[in-house]
This record gives C-alpha cells, structure tokens and sequence, in this order.
C-alpha cells in the first residue's frame, strides 16, 4: 500500500529514473567545441553533497540535525513538486535537444534557444531541478536536507553565471537582449 511507502524512497525512485533519463539523452547531442572541463567539480562536488544532506534519511550521525516538519501530507506534497520540477526540466532538455550539455559548454553549430520553457526563464533546467529539489526536502521534511538545498543552489547559481558568461562572449548583445527581457529562474521574479 502507497501509505507504508516513504515518500523520501518514491523521491529517490523518480531521482534515479530522471538520471537515467539524463545519461540516455546525453547520447544525442552534437559534438562539444569548447567545454569547462574540471570547472564542473565546482558544483558536482557540492552536489553530490547536497543530495547525501537530503537522502541520508537518519543513516548518519553527523547530519542528524532533527526534522522541520513531520506531516504526512506535505512530504507527499512534496513527493508531487518533485515530479513536477522533473518534469519541467525534461521539458527544457527536450526543447534544449541536440544543444544540451551536462557542463558549461558550446556546441559545434549552437544557436541560442529562446522558445518553450526558455521564453520564460532562461535557465529553465535549473528551475526545473530546484523545485525537484524543494519538493525531495519536504518529503524528507529534516534540516539537513534544508542545508543541501542550499549548497546545491549555491553550486548552480555559480555554474550559471558561468554560463552566461560563456554565452554572452559567444552571442553578444542578442543574449544581453534576451537576459534583459527574460528572468534567470523564476518568470517575472528573479
């Protein structure tokens, strides 16, 4: 019965199918022209981290730091806001499709996306990955999923700036135009 599941597990199961999803469909990109290379440790590191601060669920010590909340309907709440920010994220990769890369890159031939998911933020895998994020930290409902959040945005919020970065030297002002009329994460907000 879906009650004697823990909504902490249901997260995981839908974290384990969106990375599969995410190493099949990195198949079917164009080659890289140029890449970041070991920059990437500056948010896969605290990453990873960050998914042992929410997934730990009790098995160590040193993140036992209590829980926030302990409600049954908002952990399958969050259960549900997970899915949903999975969703989105797949939504952006897909209309992304042959540009996509796991790290700060360019592809050979890239052209700036500024349609579906990318009309109202520009980095709408992040979006997508954040909310899937609150949505796992409420089902874990503990403080140190709250702290793994926190490193995790902090991690992405560096890697999209480099991001911009990179596309504002390869685009110039059509991507300057683009960041002035379209928010980062949030649409209309931020």
């Amino acid at each position: 019965m879906l009650s004697e599941i823990p909504a902490l597990h249901v997260c995981g199961w839908l974290w384990l199918a969106w990375v599969f999803y995410w190493i099949v469909a990195a198949q079917f990109v164009l080659k890289r022209k140029w890449d970041e290379n070991l920059k990437r440790l500056q948010h896969t590191v605290p990453t990873l981290f960050g998914l042992v601060a929410i997934f730990h669920n009790g098995h160590m010590p040193a993140l036992n730091w209590g829980a926030f909340h302990d409600i049954g309907a908002l952990k399958w709440f969050g259960v549900a806001v997970t899915a949903a920010g999975h969703g989105y994220s797949i939504w952006a990769r897909l209309h992304l499709g042959k540009y996509w890369s796991g790290t700060v890159a360019l592809k050979e031939g890239h052209r700036l996306i500024t349609t579906g998911p990318y009309a109202y933020v520009r980095h709408p895998i992040y979006t997508g990955l954040f909310l899937a994020v609150i949505g796992t930290v409420l089902a874990a409902g503990t403080w140190a999923a709250i702290a793994g959040f926190i490193v995790m945005l902090a991690a992405h919020y560096i890697k999209w700036r480099r991001e911009e970065k990179l596309m504002i030297q390869e685009f110039g002002q059509e991507y300057r135009d683009y960041m002035s009329k379209t928010k980062a994460i949030v649409p209309f907000i931020f």
